[in-house]
């Protein structure tokens, strides 16, 4: 299973995110205007994290060194938003990254400026901030105003401007329409990650899937498959890449530990069963039911896959 999780397959996203991110990472180098936003949205469970930490490897300049004095330089830093945080405690997740243990306290811009005086000194040029959306998500709603205000002020300090990547989902888009001067949206460049589709993404789905059970995983391919195993996967997983590559995850794990050399279509209803959460009611699972393209469920707001739509009539089954 660690040969299957490690591979990494490229999509249609990361050669344009790359040319983002070269273009943050020019900015930074040249240090010729003020910070700079790129703000990277997409549905639950697209592979946003996944897609983003691999693109941020790819930046040479803004990886970690020691400085002459031995002291390891962080000019590129990722936190992940804490869930329901607002920008006080995002600034707080940041110090205590960065090894700050003190008492932070404060209003959002006194605090805003003791981190952005720790990231100068740790030579952070580029803040990653993965989930933002947990930002707006605060039991006590933050002012998308404020959240502007302590990021302008980040992008625009006259000592140490910082550049911004912030990941989530498509509600973070909207976050530049607060700003009643419009000065933000020319600092930040939208990206949108995209959804593969079944007419123009099934040949290099099915041919991953292949590659993962056969090559990493080292087990065949039953010849007994569901019908239309292909356009199965991408419907039970919402045709969202992360569900797709968790499903197959899913499938081998499930064929090894029964230790089986194939997977099969009892492995498929089985991974189905755990990604779902349907247990045994095989009339909700997209791998068993002959009427498996009316099953559709939500995805929510965490990648989860919510109730289907079809109704609970048939009966139960056992793994066979």
């Amino acid at each position: 299973m660690n040969r299957v999780r490690s591979a990494y397959y490229k999509t249609k996203n990361d050669e344009q995110l790359e040319v983002h991110l070269r273009r943050v990472e020019r900015g930074i180098k040249d240090g010729s205007e003020p910070g700079h936003i790129l703000m990277i949205s997409g549905s639950s469970a697209a592979g946003k994290s996944t897609i983003v930490k691999r693109g941020l490897k790819l930046l040479t300049t803004l990886q970690d060194y020691e400085d002459e004095y031995g002291e390891m330089m962080r000019p590129t830093l990722y936190v992940r938003a804490p869930m329901a945080c607002n920008m006080v405690d995002l600034n707080r997740e940041i110090l205590e990254i960065l090894g700050y243990e003190g008492n932070v306290t404060g209003s959002p811009t006194s605090v805003g400026h003791k981190t952005r005086r720790t990231l100068r000194n740790f030579g952070t040029k580029l803040v990653v901030i993965d989930d933002f959306q947990h930002v707006f998500d605060a039991p006590k709603k933050m002012d998308p105003r404020i959240i502007l205000h302590t990021l302008k002020n980040s992008l625009q300090d006259v000592m140490w401007p910082l550049h911004f990547v912030l990941v989530g989902l498509p509600d973070i888009q909207g976050l530049v329409d607060y700003d009643p001067h419009k000065e933000m949206e020319r600092r930040t460049d939208p990206f949108v990650i995209e959804d593969p589709n079944f007419e123009e993404d099934a040949d290099y789905v099915a041919w991953m899937v292949e590659d993962l059970i056969r090559v990493r995983a080292g087990l065949a391919v039953s010849h007994d498959q569901p019908f239309e195993l292909t356009a199965r996967i991408m419907h039970a997983a919402r045709d969202r890449f992360g569900l797709i590559l968790t499903l197959v995850y899913y499938a081998i794990e499930d064929a090894l530990e029964t230790e089986s050399d194939e997977v099969s279509t009892q492995n498929w209803i089985e991974a189905y069963a755990r990604l779902a959460k349907c247990g045994d009611n095989d009339s909700e699972n997209v791998f068993h039911a002959p009427n498996w393209r009316s099953i559709i469920r939500t995805v929510d707001r965490f990648g989860n896959l919510g109730p289907t739509t079809v109704s609970q009539a048939s009966g139960k089954r056992g793994r066979k």
